[in-house]
């Protein structure tokens, strides 16, 4: 078990704040579909729940405002950089934006932003750059000493926002890459009672699995499990105050 923990905190080390793309990969139009845009190896798109092995994913981009056609799409050919400037991919058609707008960010240059769309297959990614999949790894780990040691790697690299609400301290993770605003909804949220117990844990749009769950709870998006049964006050501290806290409203 060792072993395993030290292997997934050597993934934990090399990975940014999203799924991390394991080779340069053609994303597609649909499962299955045309290629839309390449994306060079090692890059981080934010992912959504899998469909028979295929993810949809966005990606935050930047172009010249010379190369996008009435805020709908960019052409064929160009180039997508990151806020840095440097290419992470190109477009290899007409490529849809789901959202965008003009920035100055380089220098004074106007550049254009925007969220681009597709799909992949999983074996596209890294090992281990999913992090739901890598909590749901520690949970099944029965050593707590383990346990704490994975988590407290997981916050760092992934920047767990930290908040304290009584006798409860939530960590969340906020959504990267899905949309342009500033305010992020979160994809996770991992709730603590005391220093070492995981109580409970919240979810947008992903899933968590653990061995031992006492209590489901789930409205549209938002699904939370609990290893603990939770009084009415916990459960409504959890699913109100807490989740509210980290959502954009």
């Amino acid at each position: 078990m060792k072993k395993a923990l030290l292997g997934f905190l050597c993934v934990l080390q090399m990975m940014g704040y999203a799924q991390k793309m394991e080779e340069d990969t053609k994303v597609l139009s649909k499962i299955q579909g045309e290629p839309l845009f390449m994306l060079n190896a090692n890059e981080y798109v934010y992912s959504y729940e899998p469909d028979g092995g295929w993810y949809k994913i966005r990606l935050e981009v930047f172009v010249s405002p010379e190369e996008v056609v009435d805020d709908e799409v960019i052409v064929t050919g160009t180039s997508l950089l990151n806020k840095e400037g440097e290419e992470i991919g190109k477009a290899l058609t007409e490529v849809k934006i789901v959202e965008g707008k003009a920035e100055k960010v380089y220098r004074g240059k106007s550049k254009y932003r925007a969220i681009l769309e597709g799909y992949v297959y999983k074996t596209k990614f890294a090992d281990g750059s999913r992090p739901e999949d890598r909590v749901s790894e520690l949970l099944a780990i029965k050593s707590r000493t383990e346990q704490m040691e994975g988590y407290k790697e997981l916050f760092k690299e992934y920047g767990f926002e930290e908040r304290k609400f009584d006798d409860l301290t939530a960590y969340a993770y906020l959504e990267q890459g899905k949309t342009l605003s500033e305010d992020k909804d979160f994809r996770m949220i991992i709730v603590f009672r005391g220093e070492e117990t995981v109580y409970a844990i919240l979810t947008n749009d992903q899933t968590v699995t653990a061995p031992k769950v006492k209590l489901t709870w789930e409205d549209g998006s938002f699904k939370a499990i609990y290893m603990y049964k939770p009084t009415t006050a916990q459960a409504e501290a959890i699913q109100d105050e807490i989740m509210y806290t980290f959502i954009a409203l």
